[in-house]
């Protein structure tokens, strides 16, 4: 208690230097907790399962003509199968997507997304808590929902949405169940769950499908539940027996040359797969989990490191309380125990008040929604926090109060009592050593940001090959529509502002993006080689109607567009782009064949495009195939419904859009008018890394802050401990500048070696991150820039925090500094 009083003592002595110190730290600890709650919610994804150890997503594993290709996708039959034959398998559960499905509720009618088709076992298998409803039974009976409580309260306000009926064009499904809404740490996400039984009334129509190949067809995400301990690699090993017996045989009488095999991911490997399958949800990038991690543990080294210089540079000042105490009895180990605990008392006083801060920034000024995750913050909840902030709290408190401890508790009395303990060379050295260490993250960070956001800048003004802007799309929902594409486009053509008009199916739709950006899907393609020889291997494929180069402003470099004036190059004509062409080692690519492996004749191709990127500047340009989507079996067998591209006048867009919207509503006055832009989707395929690079941003601005405070106070004690020479030179004639000049030189040169080490280390770490994307900035030119500025930044946020104390101890009266000489 008496250490306590001594401490708050202290505090209020030295009002500035407590206030740095606690106030650097305090920030350097809420910036680290709010990055372990960051971390730690994406560690954990899927994890909230209590089974989720043993439950596993099947994916298909397709090997064609000796090419891979996997899916994230299973055959709706395969669960069941692998049930029947494998005890070990304990339950499964399988989500098939519904698309966009259009409800009626009463006189109101709306589009939902994230709907899903679902299996009873959902409830048994995962741990999604339901408010309303018996989980048990809630998705048993056909034409079942259940709807999350965000959905529920959108659509039905304060009324019980329980028993409620919602229509669909085609059928009608009764809310037998309301569940808590998804937290943000999952992968699948969906706003509600419609029974899969829905899907499979007709038992003689799914043996039919069964029978024709139905394990072939991956349709649903599929997930299996084993025992407890189960190795999976023992299933795995037994599949081989399981594709002879019930798969190969479809495959022979089919004289399919392929083969299948599955892969058994774990729930909560899925989000961070560094290879994720095709038809994946977006995935997360682990990288930027160390990324942060270390930026993390950086800031906390940052506010560490001022607390101990401050705290050490300070105890200088208090040598003869010292050497007073020791006149009064007081031992070495009194000393040591009274200086640690003032320093964990002032580190603790920090900690609270980050603790504060914290819930501040999670549950009042809503961080979470920045960070695009949902944190909490409850320590009670959240033992691993609590302990390990405590435990590190204790830690930068007894290391910074060391120095001081020992050192003081060590000179002599007399020594202390004349004020003769002065910081020796090798602290001073150690300080200085600290500092550029401080200036070294924090310039590096910034170079890191600067050329993270000029890598963004970078893919969002590349030409992607086509034009992305002022393009409108438009999905058609039913026949009503797709059966009157010409007549609709030429009644949209009416308007001066619209440019061209187009439609083209859409792989995925709005629901699942992914790395697609034009709805391209991949599929088997035979193509006829160089030697005339056909090859099946897979590639992208666009499926598209009337215009698309036009409305697209794809360039053509050879053959033609398909003309609607030849009704046969629907089916018999195809584009491919210059990748494509320089894959197959043709010559000339006009006339070849290419196609789908479908029995009879393969079209030719009748034109050849410059590439262009169909997906995001992860990846590069692919060998592609455009096939006019019109009278394509493949496409009828599927019932797929393509989307309008408009390309309108940006000069006049609401008018335009107003146009559209009335257009619409007259045409197809059953639907919603719903549109996307192009140029929209596209920075979505950008959205994680442009939100990253922001976050990088205000955390270096954050490392200039702490490590200004630490300067500040630095500054302050070493002017104070120079005021008597800054005295003697101003009597001999040395002006203001000089004077500024000579306290911050020993500055600059300490952010001049911080700066020279983080050049190399943050060229390092930015080449690394570059692999993430195909196409990459010039890093030279831009690392040139990035290093000057950031250089320039640091040097003038330095000068500026020095000058305050310089210039107020050049300014001041000689005489004050020297009246006791």
């Amino acid at each position: 208690m008496n250490n306590f009083v001594i401490a708050t003592r202290v505090l209020l002595k030295n009002k500035f230097y407590s206030l740095l110190n606690i106030m650097g730290l305090a920030v350097g600890l809420t910036v680290a907790i709010i990055i372990f709650l960051y971390v730690q919610n994406d560690l954990s994804y899927d994890k909230q399962h209590g089974d989720y150890k043993n439950i596993y997503r099947i994916e298909s594993n397709f090997v064609i003509s000796g090419e891979d290709d996997s899916y994230a996708l299973a055959s709706q039959f395969l669960p069941f199968a692998l049930q029947n034959e494998y005890p070990e398998v304990k339950n499964y559960v399988r989500f098939r997507g519904a698309g966009k499905v259009l409800f009626r509720l009463g006189d109101n009618q709306f589009y939902e997304n994230d709907i899903y088709y679902a299996d009873s076992s959902t409830f048994t298998v995962f741990d999604y808590e339901m408010i309303q409803g018996d989980p048990k039974t809630a998705l048993d009976a056909p034409n079942s929902i259940v709807l999350t409580e965000s959905l529920a309260k959108k659509h039905f306000g304060n009324e019980d949405a329980m028993g409620q009926v919602l229509k669909t064009p085609t059928n009608q499904f009764q809310v037998t169940g309301i569940m808590k809404d998804l937290p943000s740490n999952v992968h699948m996400r969906f706003d509600g769950l419609m029974s899969y039984e829905t899907l499979e009334t007709d038992k003689t129509l799914l043996e039919q499908q069964k029978q024709q190949g139905g394990l072939w067809a991956p349709s649903d995400f599929s997930y299996l539940q084993f025992a407890d301990g189960y190795d999976t690699k023992a299933l795995l090993s037994k599949f081989p027996e399981f594709y002879d017996k019930y798969m190969a045989p479809f495959a022979r009488l089919a004289g399919f040359d392929g083969s299948f095999s599955m892969n058994l991911t774990n729930i909560a490997d899925t989000h961070f797969n560094s290879n994720p399958p095709q038809f994946d949800f977006a995935t997360g990038n682990r990288n930027y989990i160390y990324a942060f991690s270390a930026i993390g543990i950086f800031i906390l080294i940052l506010a560490s490191i001022n607390y101990m210089n401050l705290a050490s540079a300070r105890s200088v000042s208090r040598s003869k309380e010292v050497g007073i105490r020791k006149v009064m009895g007081s031992t070495k180990g009194a000393l040591v125990t009274q200086f640690l605990s003032e320093s964990v008392i002032i580190s603790f006083i920090s900690l609270l008040l980050a603790y504060g801060f914290v819930a501040l920034l999670i549950n009042g000024v809503n961080m979470g929604n920045l960070l695009g995750k949902q944190l909490e913050f409850n320590l009670l909840a959240n033992p691993i926090l609590l302990v390990s902030s405590v435990l590190i709290t204790l830690f930068i408190g007894i290391v910074s109060g060391l120095y001081p401890a020992f050192y003081l508790s060590s000179i002599s009395t007399i020594r202390a009592l004349k004020g003769a303990a002065k910081s020796g060379k090798g602290s001073l050295n150690m300080r200085r050593t600290l500092v550029s260490f401080q200036f070294f993250i924090s310039i590096g960070i910034i170079i890191s940001t600067l050329l993270m956001k000029d890598q963004i800048d970078f893919l969002n003004d590349k030409d992607l090959g086509f034009n992305k802007d002022n393009v409108v799309i438009v999905n058609m929902q039913d026949t009503t529509i797709s059966n009157r594409v010409e007549f609709i486009k030429s009644e949209l053509m009416q308007s001066p502002d619209v440019v061209s008009v187009s439609d083209a199916i859409m792989v995925g739709g709005d629901t699942n993006l992914g790395n697609n950006l034009l709805g391209a899907s991949k599929s088997l393609i035979r193509a006829e080689g160089s030697d005339s020889v056909n090859v099946d291997k897979t590639y992208p494929v666009l499926f598209v109607g009337d215009d698309y180069v036009k409305t697209m402003q794809l360039e053509l470099v050879a053959g033609r567009d398909f003309d609607k004036n030849q009704p046969s190059d629907r089916t018999t004509g195809v584009l491919v782009n210059e990748a494509m062409v320089k894959a197959m080692g043709w010559d000339e690519a006009i006339g070849k064949r290419v196609g789908l492996p479908f029995p009879g004749e393969l079209p030719k191709v009748i034109g050849v495009v410059k590439d262009f990127n169909a997906f995001s500047l992860h990846n590069e340009v692919e060998p592609t195939v455009i096939f006019h989507y019109r009278f394509n079996p493949f496409l009828l067998a599927q019932g797929a419904f393509p989307s309008f591209l408009i390309h309108v006048n940006g000069n006049n867009l609401r008018s335009t859009m107003d146009f559209l919207e009335t257009k619409f509503v007259d045409l197809d006055p059953s639907h919603p008018f719903e549109y996307r832009f192009l140029d929209t989707r596209a920075e979505e395929l950008y959205r994680e890394d442009q939100r990253q690079s922001e976050l990088t941003g205000l955390l270096s601005y954050i490392c200039i802050f702490i490590s200004c405070l630490g300067l500040l106070g630095l500054a302050s004690f070493t002017t104070s401990q120079r005021i008597k020479e800054i005295g003697v030179r101003k009597v001999l004639g040395a002006s203001i500048p000089q004077l500024v000049f000579m306290i911050f030189k020993d500055v600059l040169m300490l952010i001049l070696i911080g700066f020279a080490v983080s050049i190399p280390v943050s060229y390092y770490l930015i080449q690394n991150w570059l692999q993430e994307f195909a196409y990459q900035m010039p890093l030279a030119q831009t690392l040139a820039f990035a290093t000057i500025i950031s250089g320039l930044l640091a040097i003038l946020v330095a000068f500026l925090t020095v000058s305050y104390h310089s210039l107020r101890a050049a300014s001041q009266n000689p005489v004050k500094a020297l009246r006791y000489e």
